[in-house]
């Protein structure tokens, strides 16, 4: 069996990587980030099968790694819909521009009526 101190080393070691993925998910992405969300899935269940299926894995070390990678998705979540809504506003607001410089040209491009001078 592994000992003692190696565990806490693996779970301290498995924080520290979780909380660096989730706070480097702002710089990614949105397709990396919905990948990291989806990884972090994949870990829960790894997690949870190796639990099952090992005979002597402690429970305390399989509960701690799951609640880790579970409250870190919530972050990733959070962090996930906001960059999701921020491009979402970005595009509408380059749609407003481009109708509002189209809407501007049809109207400089307008013929003069024959009736009036100038």
């Amino acid at each position: 069996m592994i000992s003692y101190p190696l565990l806490i080393a693996i779970l301290l070691g498995a924080l520290a990587a979780v909380f660096l993925l989730v706070r480097s998910m702002q710089r990614l992405g949105l397709r990396a980030q919905f990948m990291v969300l989806l990884g972090l899935g994949v870990t829960i269940s790894f997690i949870l099968l190796v639990m099952v299926q090992a005979p002597r894995f402690p429970e305390w070390l399989g509960v701690s790694l799951v609640v880790v990678v579970f409250v870190a998705s919530l972050f990733g979540t959070r962090t996930f819909l906001r960059s999701l809504s921020e491009d979402e506003r970005r595009e509408e607001d380059e749609a407003r521009r481009e109708l509002v410089q189209n809407s501007l040209d049809a109207r400089l491009q307008k013929p003069m009526s024959p009736g009036h001078t100038r």
